[in-house]
C-alpha cells in the first residue's frame, strides 16, 4: 500500500500541472511577504521606535554664541543630554550632502540666511520634557523632537502591515481554492478508478489520503521556499540593507501555514469524491 500511495501521490502532482505551480507560488508570495513584513516591523520597532533608544532634538537659535551658551545651560540642568553646535556654514553644508544636485544652489545662498543649529542627543523617554525646557529658552526659534517623525512612521507602520497581512490571506485563500479545484477535477477524473477500488476492498482513507498528501505538498512546497527565501534575507546586512530577523517560531508558523491551507483545500475538493454505494 506504501507503494501505491507514492505512485499515488507523484501521479496527482504530475496532473496538477500549472494549476498546482499557481497555488506554490501563491503561498510562496504569501509567505515571503508576511515575513518580510514582520521582520521589517520588528526591525523598525527595536532600532527606529524603540522607546529606549536615542532621540534628537534640533533647536533653532539666532547666533552662534546663543546656541554654546544654550549648550551649556543644558549641561548643566541635563547631564545625560549631549548637544552639537552647527553654525550657519556647517548648517549649509550639511544641507549640500543631503541634496548633493542643488548644492551649487545653496553654496550661493548667503550663509547669513541659514540659522544657527543645537542638536541634542538625549534618551526617547526624556524628550518630551526637554523639548519643552529649550522651547522656553530665550532666543530659542524652534525646538523640535525626532517625535515629530517617528507617531507618523509608527501609523505607517501599523497600516503596510494590516494591509500586507490582508493580501497575504488573500493570497492563501486563493492558494486554497486552486488546491480544491485541482483535488476536484483529478477526483472527476479518476472517478471510475476510485469506485474499482472500492470494489476490491479498499478503504475510505487510502482513497482519500494521496488527494490530502496532494494538496499539502504543493502548498507545503511553496511555504517551504518562502521560509527558505527569508532565511536568506537574514544575510541582507552583508549588502548595506537592514538584517531581517525571525524568530524560530515564526518561521515554523509560516512553514506550517501552506500544508494546512493545502489539506483545507484538498479537503473541500474531495466533497467531489463520490459517495460508497
Amino acid at each position: 500500500m506504501n507503494r501505491h500511495l507514492f505512485r499515488e501521490i507523484a501521479r496527482q502532482l504530475r496532473e496538477s500541472g500549472g494549476s498546482g505551480l499557481v497555488a506554490l507560488l501563491m503561498v510562496l508570495v504569501a509567505t515571503v511577504l508576511a515575513g518580510t513584513l514582520l521582520g521589517v516591523r520588528a526591525w523598525i520597532l527595536a532600532e527606529v521606535l524603540s522607546p529606549d533608544g536615542p532621540a534628537t532634538i534640533t533647536v533653532s537659535l539666532t547666533s552662534t554664541a546663543a546656541a554654546a551658551a544654550l549648550n551649556d545651560e543644558l549641561r548643566t540642568r541635563f547631564p545625560s543630554a549631549s548637544g552639537t553646535v552647527m553654525p550657519p556654514a556647517a548648517v549649509r553644508g550639511e544641507l549640500a550632502s543631503w541634496f548633493p544636485q542643488i548644492a551649487g544652489a545653496l553654496a550661493a545662498v548667503s550663509e547669513d540666511s541659514y540659522p544657527t543649529l543645537l542638536v541634542v542627543q538625549v534618551g526617547r523617554r526624556d524628550e518630551e520634557s526637554i523639548t519643552a525646557w529649550l522651547a522656553q529658552r530665550s532666543g530659542v526659534g524652534l525646538a523640535a523632537g525626532s517625535r515629530f517623525w517617528r507617531e507618523p512612521l509608527q501609523r505607517v507602520l501599523t497600516g503596510a502591515l494590516a494591509g500586507g497581512l490582508t493580501l497575504t490571506v488573500t493570497l492563501l485563500i486563493g492558494c486554497g481554492i486552486v488546491v480544491l479545484l485541482v483535488v476536484r477535477l483529478m477526483v472527476l477524473a479518476h472517478s471510475d478508478e476510485i469506485q474499482i477500488m472500492r470494489l476490491i476492498g479498499a478503504r475510505e482513507r487510502d482513497i482519500r489520503l494521496p488527494y490530502l498528501v496532494s494538496g499539502a505538498m504543493l502548498a507545503g512546497l511553496g511555504s517551504g521556499i518562502g521560509v527558505l527565501v527569508l532565511v536568506l534575507l537574514t544575510r541582507a546586512s552583508a549588502l548595506g540593507l537592514p538584517s531581517i530577523h525571525l524568530p524560530a517560531d515564526t518561521l515554523l508558523v509560516l512553514t506550517g501555514t501552506g500544508p494546512l491551507v493545502g489539506i483545507a483545500g484538498a479537503l473541500l475538493g474531495l466533497a467531489a469524491l463520490p459517495r460508497e454505494p
